[in-house]
């Protein structure tokens, strides 16, 4: 299972890039689907086996996503978003 997560900007999705880097936590990133863009072109997409290790690595780096969404198909399901 894949799962997407966006940012709220293009510096937002580049530390999150650093940070996933840096903690040796496999992601690709790539656009963001167009049924997801808001304001931002990049996304990361990650596998459900790294789901806690991203979530975990992204609250200890101080990166928020703006939401997270598990891809069904050609559907993606919001699990999670961001709060302040």
């Amino acid at each position: 299972m894949e799962y997407i997560a966006t940012f709220g900007s293009t510096h937002n999705v580049l530390k999150a890039e650093k940070t996933l880097k840096e903690k040796d936590i496999s992601f690709k990133l790539l656009p963001t689907p167009k049924k997801l863009a808001a304001y931002c072109d990049l996304s990361i997409l990650f596998q459900e086996q790294d789901k806690e290790a991203v979530k975990n690595a992204l609250k200890g780096g101080g990166v928020k996503a703006s939401a997270i969404y598990k891809k069904e198909g050609d559907d993606y399901k919001k699990i999670a978003r961001h709060r302040d």
